[in-house]
């Protein structure tokens, strides 16, 4: 386990802005953006190879099931973090509410963060489509106001994580 510094943060986060940039330029369609939800500096936590993979799995088979073309898929695998890109061909509406039935179900698609952006790069969100905000993973406030106001610690939050990605072994 590597920590994980804020500039590398901040360079991996660019890095994912010009890697979705350049899919939806190739591809002309809709992209889903999968990562985890791991707070702090250590981004790769025992289990979260295997709950990345889960993951990707979940999509995919999601995707197929519901017969959506996937045009292209990348992934990254980094200390600051595994990513996942899936260029379809689909309304984003449609894949929008498909990826939130994944975030939504169970305790590991808690720690999904699935984003769907539209061809012209803009992210669909939750409530746009009628959704209620993702709650925070230890209170039932929604998830974007406690990591705002810090109302949880990184250590907190971590040790639910970890939980979590005990309970898949």
């Amino acid at each position: 386990m590597t920590d994980v510094s804020l500039l590398e943060m901040m360079n991996a986060r660019e890095m994912r802005m010009a890697a979705q940039q350049f899919l939806l330029r190739q591809y002309k369609k809709p992209l889903i953006s999968f990562t985890l939800n791991i707070p702090g500096p250590i981004k790769v936590l025992p289990g979260v190879p295997d709950a990345f993979e889960e993951g990707c799995c979940q999509i995919e088979k999601t995707l197929t099931k519901h017969l959506v073309r996937i045009n292209h898929v990348d992934t990254v695998k980094q200390k600051t973090g595994y990513e996942a890109y899936y260029s379809v061909d689909a309304s984003p509406e449609f894949i929008k509410k498909l990826m939130i039935s994944l975030e939504d179900k169970g305790r590991l698609g808690r720690i999904f963060d699935i984003d769907v952006l539209r061809k012209n790069g803009v992210k669909i969100s939750r409530e746009e489509l009628g959704y209620s905000p993702r709650p925070c993973l230890i209170c039932t406030e929604p998830a974007l106001l406690c990591g705002r106001s810090r109302k949880h610690n990184v250590k907190e939050l971590i040790r639910e994580i970890e939980m979590i990605l005990s309970e898949r072994k």
